[in-house]
């Protein structure tokens, strides 16, 4: 069985090199992602393509190149469900952390695997603005 340390370690490379097709591995369809009072559905391969892409771009233009998680607590909620809190380090091409946040992930055990069915956005779009802003 995948570790969900394993897991975010593999999503994040996925991640860093805009892997959209492995996304369809991570996270199970429909998905939902929360992000204060704002609820994104996740339905369809099209829409989740779309919003990794969008997101990808956006770090990119702030120079992330690389993305390190760090799991910051996991709780057992079913045999098949798991609540991990994750502390994301964004990285520039030369190491320096650009910027961190927390977000929250809800994963469901498929087969031998992990995938997401909820993503809570903690704090990642206000680190994001302050880091667009400097």
């Amino acid at each position: 069985m995948q570790t969900v340390s394993d897991f975010f370690q593999r999503y994040a490379k996925a991640y860093v090199a805009t892997d959209v097709n492995a996304f369809a591995e991570f996270i199970s369809l429909p998905s939902m992602l929360l992000c204060g009072h704002n609820k994104t559905l996740l339905t369809d391969v099209d829409s989740l393509q779309s919003h990794v892409l969008s997101q990808v771009e956006k770090y990119r233009q702030l120079g992330v190149v690389n993305a390190e998680p760090v799991l910051q607590h996991q709780l057992r909620l079913s045999d098949q469900l798991q609540f991990a809190s994750v502390y994301w380090r964004f990285y520039d091409a030369k190491d320096k952390i650009l910027f961190t946040c927390h977000t929250s992930y809800t994963l469901q055990k498929a087969a031998e695997y992990w995938q997401v069915v909820a993503i809570i956005l903690d704090d990642e779009q206000a680190a994001y603005s302050r880091a667009s802003a400097s």
